[in-house]
């Protein structure tokens, strides 16, 4: 015995007769089907194009599947001007596609995406120089300048090393003055990108005949930034969003011929992303960014210095979340001193530089969506 329910009507019979009742109820339908008139309807859809609908409708469309809607006698066309769809079909059917397009044709919702790139840095250097020379000008003339230091020598004080050569009358008197030197260790500006303080001072005779010369050098740098880079880019659900910023840098390559071309390539800040929000009203974010800048001077053109973070992450309406952080710390201590006189306690400072560095960078990636319900909000 078998058992099926119409409605509100329950049929109990042998298996037998009910599944021959259903077949001539089928085959009754399909005859139906096929003999009744066919209707035409129009459908003016606002949100959704109304080309995708039509090719939903006869299985083209390959993000949906290849399954045919329409019924075989069916058919539709679409106009893009008026964004209107006309289908031809069964009433039964018809019925269908208007209960699907009220589903559809609805307004997307929309998602605002706020980044926030911050790059800050911490530098510390110090550096620590010594000019030491000496020289013998037997030919000049007695020079009074300066002051005594007891018997008949003299000191002269000055900004440098050929101030203090100046004021004793050695640059005037010799061509060879900047030769004088025998330890010349500056202090080192390179990792500091800045120039030292300078004091110099020069030890002679009354008759101005001897001369010992030196120079200090003393440096210290300390400083700290923040660059903070926002862009802000809004779009639909699971729509790809693009917001691009920067310049494009011209770099020399070889041709197949062996002569040399430009091209260009891009030092950007990008952001680009793809929401999707979840039934629970949090969002789905899948992010790329990109924080390019110029980097150093080559002889086929500037390098560029990159940033990249490519990630999928889960935010809150309204949350703000750190996707991606570069922590990174340089220290450096160099020293270059005259072997053996540079380790004497003391006096071996008058014979080598010292220079330390320290420098901490940070780049932090934070990221704010936000639900758009009102046209008004993204303004």
């Amino acid at each position: 015995m078998g058992l099926r329910k119409s409605g509100n009507v329950i049929w109990i019979a042998p298996k037998d007769e009910l599944a021959a009742k259903e077949k001539i109820d089928l085959e009754s339908k399909v005859q139906i089907a096929a003999l009744e008139p066919v209707r035409t309807q129009a459908f003016q859809l606002n949100y959704t194009k109304a080309e995708e609908v039509a090719k939903g409708l006869t299985g083209q469309s390959g993000a949906g599947g290849t399954t045919r809607i329409l019924s075989p006698r069916g058919s539709v066309i679409f106009e893009i001007r008026t964004n209107q769809l006309f289908v031809s079909d069964i009433p039964s059917k018809l019925e269908e596609i208007q209960a699907m397009i009220a589903k559809i044709d609805v307004p997307a919702r929309q998602v605002l995406i706020e980044a926030r790139i911050v790059e800050a840095d911490d530098k510390f250097g110090r550096s620590l120089g010594v000019k030491l020379g000496a020289s013998d000008v037997a030919t000049a003339s007695p020079n009074n300048s300066g002051f005594s230091v007891g018997g008949s020598n003299r000191v002269v004080f000055g900004g440098n090393y050929n101030a203090v050569g100046t004021q004793s009358g050695q640059s005037g008197a010799s061509s060879t003055f900047t030769d004088t030197q025998f330890i010349n260790l500056p202090a080192s500006t390179t990792p500091l990108n800045a120039a030292p303080a300078t004091f110099a001072l020069s030890l002679f005779n009354a008759a101005a005949q001897r001369f010992l010369n030196l120079e200090l050098q003393a440096l210290e740098s300390d400083g700290n930034g923040k660059i903070v880079s926002s862009p802000r880019v809004i779009t639909a659900d699971q729509v790809k969003a693009l917001i691009e910023q920067g310049e494009e840098l011209p770099y020399q390559v070889a041709t197949s011929s062996g002569a040399t071309s430009i091209q260009f390539r891009k030092a950007n800040l990008k952001l680009e992303v793809t929401p999707q929000i979840t039934p629970e009203g949090n969002v789905i974010l899948d992010v790329d960014v990109n924080k390019d800048s110029v980097g150093r001077s080559t002889p086929s053109g500037f390098a560029i210095d990159t940033k990249h973070v490519k990630t999928q992450v889960l935010v809150e309406n309204g949350g703000t979340v750190v996707i991606g952080g570069i922590y990174t710390l340089t220290e450096r201590d160099e020293v270059n001193k005259v072997p053996l006189l540079g380790d004497v306690p003391v006096l071996g400072n008058l014979f080598k530089n010292k220079s330390r560095l320290s420098n901490k960078t940070e780049l932090l990636i934070f990221l704010t969506p936000k639900v758009v319900n009102d046209t008004a909000a993204t303004r």
